[in-house]
């Protein structure tokens, strides 16, 4: 194991993580951006049928992403304590359990997507729209997924870099297919949404070779696959005690947008495009709190492995602080310019009245929602992650999606009425993680800490 790379996460510290995954995440939010330009070039309507489902392409990523993440926690926990050989055996366990996970999502998304989009009270054309596109991009989440568990590997050895690159080829890649599947570069016949889904499915299987590409044969790590596959039932144990409980939280939110896009439908057609495109541009935002995010688990996870609770404490606060930061100001600017910015989307008088309230409550729900990304991204790297899961799913569906039926159908509020009761949702989550966090049981959670507890239970029972 002499040869194999040694990490160099708490050598970076959280500038030297998060400065690269910040570029990432920029390249990454930029393209909900572009997909929506391309889209907005075939129709409002076609943007807005994706915008409706899109939620459900979100879920099938993140259910991926948590998986990945919740592996590589448990592998930036071993690394912390020297165990490279236990590290990169769990790794080799999560990319294993990632692969059968993308197949079955993607099937899930492809033949599931048409009762989703019947389901919600679209007008025709927009349904047909979302039945075209759901029937494709499946593929694409399964890539994603695959992706995301190379990128991890790539950010537990500190070596977040190429992951920015691997974004860049995905980013670029994805813009000149879309351009040619819409505008018809290159003699080809322009397509519809069919295409641009097509293109996304190319773009990120570009990307994907690159990252596998750079962990074989760049980074040169060896996974052990006979050992992942012996000892896969011990390795992902504690993967999936993660795991399972985390990604409850994030597709349980996604589930709950498609129900708010359902209620919004409801209002009408006009009400669904605003939302759609003012969503779309604020998840712009998430940049700055997920790099952060991304970088504090990884720090959080390895200072827990070496026992250092303090340390890890005053690593969240700080994260928490400069995200809240961040992504404010990032905000702010969307506000301040609503108008230019709808109008890169639509010229449609309709749509681009509703911008300036819509942008206003937007950046209103920022500072909870960055709350919960780095908070809840901490709480998950310790193993700390059932608690929140389970509360968050509680307020979500005994309390927000009653109040954002209310608001806007009952009362009457239309748009306004989700956004507020969005508002309502992320600040009361947050406030449940900050207080969850404060009560310091995530201590406890750590897998070292999980596994001295069992030898101790051990001992007992064989002196009793």
């Amino acid at each position: 194991m002499s040869n194999q790379p040694k990490s160099r996460v708490l050598d970076k510290g959280l500038w030297g993580m998060s400065a690269p995954m910040l570029i990432d995440q920029a390249v990454t939010f930029t393209i909900p951006l572009t997909d929506m330009f391309f889209l907005s070039r075939i129709s409002d309507s076609a943007a807005a049928a994706v915008g409706a489902v899109s939620p459900l392409v979100f879920a099938g990523n993140t259910l991926l992403m948590v998986t990945a993440f919740a592996g590589s926690s448990i592998a930036s926990q071993r690394i912390g304590a020297n165990r490279y050989d236990t590290a990169n055996a769990t790794i080799m366990a999560y990319v294993l359990l990632i692969i059968g996970l993308a197949v079955l999502t993607a099937l899930a998304i492809n033949t599931g997507g048409a009762f989703v989009a019947g389901w919600m009270p679209l007008s025709d054309a927009i349904e047909t729209h979302a039945v075209t596109y759901l029937g494709i991009i499946g593929w694409m989440v399964a890539i994603w997924g695959l992706r995301a568990s190379y990128q991890t590997i790539l950010n537990v050895y500190g070596d977040p870099k190429w992951n920015t690159v691997s974004n860049f080829i995905f980013f670029g890649a994805n813009i000149l297919g879309n351009s040619i599947v819409v505008f018809g570069l290159f003699g080809i016949e322009p397509m519809g949404v069919d295409g641009v889904a097509m293109a996304s499915v190319a773009a990120i299987a570009c990307s994907f070779l690159f990252t596998a590409t750079i962990v074989h044969w760049k980074l040169k790590l060896r996974l052990p696959l006979k050992q992942g596959i012996r000892e896969f039932r011990s390795l992902i144990k504690p993967v999936l005690r993660i795991a399972a409980p985390a990604s409850l939280e994030p597709v349980s939110f996604n589930m709950y947008m498609i129900v708010l896009n359902w209620i919004v439908a409801g209002v009408g057609d006009l009400a669904l495009k605003v939302k759609v495109y003012a969503f779309n541009t604020f998840l712009f935002c998430l940049m700055i709190s997920v790099a952060l995010s991304m970088a504090t688990e990884v720090i959080i996870a390895q200072r827990v492995g070496r026992n250092e609770f303090d340390e890890a404490d005053r690593q969240m606060r700080r994260s928490v602080k400069i995200a809240i930061w961040g992504t404010g100001l990032l905000a702010l600017f969307w506000v301040m310019f609503n108008q230019p910015v709808l109008g890169i989307y639509t010229d449609d008088p309709a749509i681009l009245a509703f911008g300036f309230w819509v942008f206003v409550l937007a950046f209103l729900s920022e500072p909870a929602r960055t709350v919960n990304i780095v908070m809840g991204g901490a709480l998950r790297s310790t193993g700390d992650a059932a608690f929140i899961s389970y509360t968050t799913i509680g307020v979500i569906w005994l309390f927000s999606v009653p109040l954002a039926y209310i608001l806007t159908i009952t009362l009457g509020w239309g748009i306004y009425g989700v956004m507020v009761a969005a508002i309502v949702d992320e600040s009361v989550r947050a406030a449940i993680k900050w207080w969850r966090w404060r009560q310091g049981h995530w201590k406890e959670y750590g897998v070292a800490a999980r596994e001295a507890r069992e030898v101790k239970r051990r001992a007992m029972k064989q002196t009793s």
